[in-house]
């Protein structure tokens, strides 16, 4: 609800007018709104159920049953009835057990009565009682909570995957908008230079034309300033659609609706690009602090633990089957005797009952049950796979690590890059502005000429643009660092709570 707010809040100041907005109130406002990011977390809530629909199977199921029939058909002898009714119900307690023991606690009902009433019936109607508790404990295959709680413990290892994915997810949509607001901050650089080299471009052609007529001048001279005056115009056109194009692509980070209007404002980034006056960290530093927060090296040990506990399982598939089978209870019998005195069916089920409660007729069974698959092939393969998984996922391991290893030192060196190339290109625009300076005034002390003019003015606008170029990717290289070590967006305030897992699970 806050993330819609925040759109809803972005989407009536644009449209008012222009938004002033700071990188980091950028960052954490699109880390707050983005729809990718939101659809991530919803699909990480619906792991999250799953995990319960998992931990589901252990719950006790309460089942019962009642089947009523009337069955009339005809006999050839005294000592079967043509007609018989009955009822037969059941109410129980089922489950399973983390040892893998399956139980089932039930009573059974089972009501006949006979028509017509034939001395040789003995009790008619009778009424049977059953109560009893029947298990079963796989002691091979199937046995204990490794084999039973993996659906659990799968699901659990797919919701903490989910979660390292979020985080990764996070860091990269922020460097997504640091590098969008950059890009922005570039254009509109570009842009403004652009428009001022226009105005010079423009007022050049005045004063040519102020010299043209005063006759210091020839009409050549004029019209060099005008084709430059039009190529100025051309460049500012091409720059105010590269600044619509940048705004563009952070208002989608921002995700600010559907709505055309909604995407009309003008975003004005508030934040000037700098060197920090900071020493680049210690290489090997780095990297041990990426190996502890990179959220994707962390997926990738998850996916290890996976393939541990699918090994787990498919080696206890591989074994031979052998059960131990178990059931104790007690039975009750009542009925009504020919010529004995006369009992409702509710006085019937409760002398039944009388003989369950003082435990008159117990019984119990005990045995086992074994089977093995000859050759066992599928077993033994399933397993071969599973030890082929985890290897595939001790190998995905080391590669990610070696390429963090790489990803690290390269940004560690881009940023050095950048902050030599920074200086250059400042040094260089501060001689563009002198030589520009120096080619005016030698203009007017007629030394020189408009085709030099305008060659140091170009040189000029150049420099400004590559300066502009160099601190801004300056500021993307510092934030391709951050994420590379896995911390961008904890910057902004911004993390994802993972999910707990067994201790050391992740190590």
């Amino acid at each position: 609800m806050n993330a819609i707010l925040l759109s809803f809040a972005l989407c009536a100041a644009t449209r008012d007018g222009p938004v002033e907005m700071s990188l980091e109130e950028c960052v954490r406002k699109v880390l707050a709104d983005n729809v990718g990011l939101h659809l991530s977390a919803l699909g990480n809530a619906s792991r999250a159920a799953a995990v319960e629909e998992a931990l589901g199977s252990f719950d006790p199921e309460l089942y019962a049953s009642v089947t009523g029939a009337d069955r009339e058909e005809p006999t050839a002898s005294s000592f079967t009835a043509p007609r018989n009714q009955s009822l037969n119900g059941g109410l129980g307690l089922r489950g399973l057990f983390r040892s893998g023991m399956t139980y089932d606690l039930g009573y059974q009902l089972s009501y006949n009565r006979q028509s017509p009433t034939n001395p040789f019936f003995g009790f008619n109607p009778t009424l049977a009682s059953d109560l009893a508790l029947n298990v079963t404990q796989p002691l091979l295959r199937g046995f204990g909570p490794t084999v039973t709680e993996a659906p659990v413990e799968q699901a659990r290892l797919l919701l903490v995957r989910g979660d390292l994915e979020l985080d990764q997810l996070l860091q990269e949509t922020a460097f997504r908008a640091v590098e969008a607001y950059w890009t922005l901050v570039r254009s509109r650089k570009e842009r403004d230079t652009a428009r001022n080299a226009l105005e010079v471009a423009e007022e050049l052609v005045r004063n040519n034309q102020r010299r043209l007529a005063a006759g210091v001048m020839t009409r050549l001279d004029v019209l060099t300033a005008q084709a430059e005056a039009a190529r100025r115009k051309e460049t500012l056109i091409r720059a105010q659609n590269a600044v619509g194009r940048s705004e563009d692509a952070l208002k989608l980070l921002l995700s600010p609706g559907a709505n055309p209007a909604d995407w009309k404002g003008e975003i004005v980034p508030t934040s000037e690009a700098g060197v920090r006056e900071e020493t680049l960290p210690d290489e090997e530093a780095v990297i041990l602090a990426a190996f502890a927060s990179r959220s994707d090296l962390r997926a990738l040990e998850v996916d290890l633990r996976a393939a541990d506990l699918a090994l787990a399982v498919a080696e206890n598939s591989s074994r031979s089957q052998l059960d131990l089978r178990g059931s104790y209870g007690f039975a009750g019998l009542a009925g009504k005797q020919a010529g004995g005195a006369s009992k409702n069916n509710v006085d019937l089920w409760g002398e039944s009952l009388g003989q369950i409660r003082d435990r008159e007729f117990d019984q119990w069974s005990l045995g086992v049950d074994f089977a093995h698959p000859i050759g066992n092939r599928a077993g033994e393969a399933g397993e071969r796979r599973a030890q082929i998984e985890k290897e595939r996922s001790l190998m995905a391991l080391l590669e990610r690590r070696m390429a963090i290893v790489q990803e690290l030192r390269g940004a560690v060196r881009d940023v050095n890059d950048a902050e030599a190339a920074y200086a250059a290109a400042r040094q260089a625009r501060l001689l563009a502005e002198e030589q520009y300076q120096a080619e005016l005034t030698r203009l007017e002390n007629e030394h020189s000429t408009t085709f030099q003019v305008r060659e140091a003015q170009r040189d000029l606008f150049e420099a400004r643009d590559r300066e502009t170029a160099a601190i801004t990717q300056y500021e993307v290289l510092r934030a391709g660092l951050s994420r590379a070590k896995g911390d961008l967006a904890r910057q902004y305030g911004v993390s994802v709570e993972i999910e707990a897992v067994e201790a050391g699970a992740l190590r």
